[in-house]
């Protein structure tokens, strides 16, 4: 039974890696399909080479632990991109977040490749080696990442107050009014609520806003409105000083290594 299961894991990963997982099983599931196959297939390859390793190495794999390390990798990848997609699943398919699940499962296929060349490549049999490419990696390594416009579309998301981003970051600790989240979140809140008094003041050219209050583009309120956002990122984005003195030095330290010496 064992080694009936290992030829159908090998003949599952021969199949579904050389035709790019194109005929791998998946749900229905509109545009995120592709990603369900490409599951599939890394699932398989994962499989076929877990065996072979057992099979080759047996107890030695233990105290081969990059290799295995690279294994559990792939095994953590699949796991988290299995929960990306139930999360996806749960909140009903949501068009607006594929750019988001597009970035987590680009990301996690380019590790997953990577992990599988570095198996390949340091497998301490050289001929099994080659078999595991020939089955998993028969192109080489396509995976490279998340595309430039992905990683745009994503920012998009999080710099615009959107029901994806809320979709995001739901759940996510704020704390107390002091809390580096909380003020974060805070600061974003009045730089949005602020940025259509920046579109007004960019289209009349001016960028003081002392003189745009005397001129009357600005009310007072707006002025107010302004410098709070202007306090709240100054807050988030400060970073801490120290003067010069703070940073030489404890002379009584250096007195007393001298002393020990």
């Amino acid at each position: 039974k064992h080694v009936g299961h290992a030829l159908k894991t090998a003949i599952r990963a021969f199949a579904r890696n050389w035709t790019g997982g194109l005929f791998a099983p998946a749900p229905k599931a509109g545009r995120a399909t592709r990603y369900y196959r490409q599951m599939s297939r890394y699932a398989a390859a994962f499989a076929f080479i877990s065996d072979i390793a057992f099979l080759t190495l047996g107890g030695e794999l233990k105290r081969r632990e990059l290799l295995s390390a690279r294994l559990g990798d792939i095994l953590s990848e699949l796991y988290l991109l299995s929960g990306a997609l139930k999360r996806w699943e749960d909140e009903g398919r949501q068009d607006d977040d594929l750019p988001l699940l597009a970035w987590c499962m680009d990301s996690g296929f380019a590790t997953i490749e990577q992990r599988f060349v570095e198996i390949i490549e340091n497998f301490p049999a050289r001929p099994v080696g080659w078999m595991l490419r020939l089955f998993i990696l028969p192109f080489g390594r396509r995976r490279h990442g998340p595309t430039d416009r992905t990683i745009r579309q994503c920012a998009q998301i999080i710099l615009e107050p959107c029901p994806a981003r809320e979709r995001l970051i739901d759940n996510v600790f704020i704390g107390g009014p002091e809390e580096p989240v909380a003020r974060l979140t805070e600061a974003f809140r009045l730089m949005v609520d602020t940025q259509p008094i920046h579109d007004r003041l960019r289209k009349a050219r001016i960028k003081d806003w002392a003189k745009a209050h005397e001129r009357g583009l600005l009310s007072s309120a707006e002025l107010a409105q302004l410098e709070e956002a202007d306090r709240a990122v100054a807050d988030v984005i400060a970073v801490d000083d120290f003067a010069p003195e703070d940073l030489r030095r404890n002379p009584a330290a250096s007195d007393l290594a001298q002393a020990a010496e």
